[in-house]
């Protein structure tokens, strides 16, 4: 396939400076320019399954059963209230794809914004960005909690999440708040913003209840427990001092304006 020059990122602005990390939030700090695939496979599925895999291992994105819709948010990094537009198609038909770059040391952050140019070339994807109004969460540092524990030494970031019987925890080392909140930008699907002045990585390990669904745990910012345990909202202020404050703000969008199904391999 054909490569590509600089594909611009998505930026937004937003109290301040808008939390980036590794999964996935669609503001950056600095130009980035994804590096292409050397080869990509792209085959409908149709099992009629609803069960989908993502996966990353040294230079390869493995997806399986995955829509386009699914595909965008993950190469910008965007939250689902920042995409609109396209065809309805994107929103239902599913794919698998299995992509490598020769680059095995690559960081997954890194392979997962390798999309953007498959998107531009494959699927001929066409978008222009917006900044409207919309629902943002500021996480602030309230008060010290041991919980949350400066890192001492080189360790590279990393974080696990789990859930077990509707109970939740996120393990973390070398972690930061930018990344954190990366992270609960995930787990709520909203925009969320550092404004913790914490600098640095972090050690935690966070437990909650995941008794909540989205709208709910958005209405549930300033409940107490949980049905199994803390919500995610009490557990940050009552097991690391911080909390996730509800607010409005200029948040910038991305917006299909054309998109066609894969050319072939």
């Amino acid at each position: 396939m054909n490569r590509f020059s600089h594909v611009a990122p998505l930026r937004i602005s937003i109290f301040g400076a808008m939390c980036f990390a590794s999964g996935l939030l669609a503001v950056a700090q600095a130009p980035l320019a994804p590096k292409p695939f050397d080869v990509a496979a792209i085959r409908p599925n149709q099992s009629g399954s609803n069960s989908i895999s993502m996966r990353t291992s040294h230079g390869t994105l493995t997806v399986s059963n995955v829509t386009v819709r699914t595909l965008i948010l993950k190469a910008f990094r965007l939250r689902e209230v920042q995409l609109s537009g396209g065809p309805d198609w994107i929103n239902k038909e599913r794919f698998d794809i299995t992509a490598k770059t020769p680059d095995q040391s690559i960081s997954d952050d890194d392979l997962w914004l390798s999309l953007q140019p498959l998107l531009i070339e494959r699927f001929h994807l066409r978008f222009h960005r917006e900044t409207k109004q919309g629902t943002v969460l500021s996480l602030v540092a309230i008060k010290t909690k041991p919980g949350l524990v400066p890192h001492v030494g080189t360790q590279p970031a990393s974080m696990r999440i789990s859930n077990n019987g509707g109970k939740a925890s996120m393990d973390a080392k070398n972690v930061s708040m930018a990344k954190f909140c990366s992270a609960l930008a995930d787990l709520a699907s909203q925009v969320v913003v550092d404004n913790t002045r914490l600098n640095g990585g972090f050690d935690f390990k966070l437990e909650w209840a995941q008794d909540h669904n989205e709208e709910s745990m958005l209405n549930s910012i300033e409940e107490g427990l949980g049905v199994s345990g803390p919500s995610l909202y009490s557990a940050l202020q009552e097991q690391l001092g911080l909390k996730l404050q509800r607010g409005t703000g200029p948040v910038e969008n991305l917006v299909v304006d054309a998109i066609d199904r894969p050319t072939a391999n």
